[in-house]
């Protein structure tokens, strides 16, 4: 079920996102200057940020075209990200609709790390988009143990929240399995690559695409995750 609003404005190509060619550690070489024709259908620009695009002008970056972003919360349980209420607020004034996003840390504690979720949904608001939990750390544990540490992160905010978070990951993380009691969550995919983006299994679908970590934005100093919605 889908519990977010509906992203309605459609984009033909996104041919007018300008990013740089460049390689990332984590997923597929030479992440394209636009995405690669796939058959995605429609499609709505977002981005996704947190305090390492420091100020941010929400106006300009709305009036570019990008319709929703993905705020950073916290990376774990102990580090909130000094830019977020800055950001939340800044978008939404703006119009781009917005989702919290969380840097999940699985050997910290679970419970801390959802309720700093909860909390701050409750103090500032939940946003147009789900909660994300970003699993693409794995602490040194085996990716079945993660999953599982996942799971009960997400049953917790699913809980209190009300909604159904999103996984945000790349392909990799999962290239021996692990991620079944996952499978039921919308996808967020991070995959850089000159073709179409690999859906790691038990996931059959993405919702929401990264597909480039070098984009330029108006409104933004420097590079910006690049993200497609359908």
């Amino acid at each position: 079920m889908r519990l977010w609003p509906a992203l309605v404005i459609s984009v033909a190509t996104a041919g007018g996102i300008v990013a740089a060619v460049a390689l990332h550690h984590r997923h597929a070489s030479e992440p394209p200057v636009a995405p690669p024709p796939c058959d995605t259908g429609p499609v709505t620009r977002g981005i996704d940020v947190s305090y390492y695009q420091a100020e941010i002008d929400w106006e300009q970056v709305r009036a570019s075209g990008i319709e929703f972003a993905f705020i950073r919360v916290s990376d774990g349980e102990d580090t909130p990200d000094t830019m977020f209420e800055l950001n939340w607020g800044g978008a939404k004034a703006a119009g781009v609709r917005r989702g919290m996003y969380q840097f999940f840390r699985p050997t910290e504690s679970i419970t801390a790390q959802a309720d700093l979720v909860i909390a701050m949904t409750k103090k500032r608001g939940a946003g147009e988009l789900p909660p994300v939990l970003d699993i693409e750390d794995d602490g040194g544990l085996a990716a079945v143990v993660v999953a599982k540490r996942a799971r009960q992160w997400l049953d917790r905010v699913t809980k209190a929240l009300h909604v159904e978070p999103i996984i945000y990951t790349y392909p990799d993380f999962w290239r021996r399995g692990g991620g079944e009691v996952l499978g039921s969550q919308p996808l967020w995919l991070a995959h850089y690559t000159t073709a179409c983006p690999t859906v790691p299994p038990p996931w059959q679908d993405w919702r929401f695409w990264q597909h480039s970590d070098r984009g330029r934005v108006p409104g933004i100093a420097g590079n910006v995750d690049l993200d497609l919605a359908r």
